[in-house]
């Protein structure tokens, strides 16, 4: 056992799970955050989230986060000014892993009709909700969290609140640039 081609080796190995692998950016001024709407995806169409992309085979985190960049929102981003902002595990469905990167600087202008500004404190109501929720744990100073949220052992209930509390002042202060 052991031997390089052995079938028996290959026969016991499980068939393993391969996930999606998004990466999200978090580009913002003065108190706003850049929003795009979704279109012709098949998924949340017409809802809006951060400039978004899958992680291609053999591209770096880093790499999808400056190709989404031009591709997304018609921007030019460096990789030193990525950096890792919050990191969810979205077990609805098939399973994600998404990666929200803060990006501290860009060249250039957003060219895209779909792309806005929206205030961090107002952010609109047609808004995928998983990007609500990891924008809203970020801020809170969540490192990682799981979507769908559940709350800690015995509270007897998921850990997320209103959209109310937590749209105000702490909200506004963890993004103000």
């Amino acid at each position: 056992m052991g031997i390089a081609g052995d079938s028996a080796i290959a026969a016991d190995v499980r068939h393993r799970r391969r996930v999606v692998v998004d990466v999200i950016l978090l580009l913002m001024r003065n108190g706003r955050i850049l929003l795009r709407e979704r279109a012709n995806t098949g998924y949340g169409d017409g809802a809006y989230e951060p400039p978004t992309g899958q992680l291609a085979d053999r591209e770096t985190i880093v790499e999808t986060a400056i190709r989404v960049a031009l591709a997304e929102a018609g921007i030019v981003i460096s990789a030193e000014n990525v950096s890792l902002a919050h990191v969810m595990h979205d077990v609805s469905g098939s399973g994600r892993i998404a990666f929200f990167l803060s990006v501290s600087g860009w060249a250039g202008e957003y060219s895209s009709p779909d792309v806005r500004w929206f205030p961090v404190g107002n952010l609109p109501t047609n808004m995928l909700d998983r990007s609500r929720v990891a924008l809203r744990n970020y801020a809170e100073g969540m490192r990682f969290s799981t979507y769908p949220a559940f709350g800690p052992a015995g509270t007897g209930g998921t850990a997320l609140p209103g959209a109310s509390s937590w749209a105000a002042a702490p909200w506004q202060d963890a993004f103000s640039a």
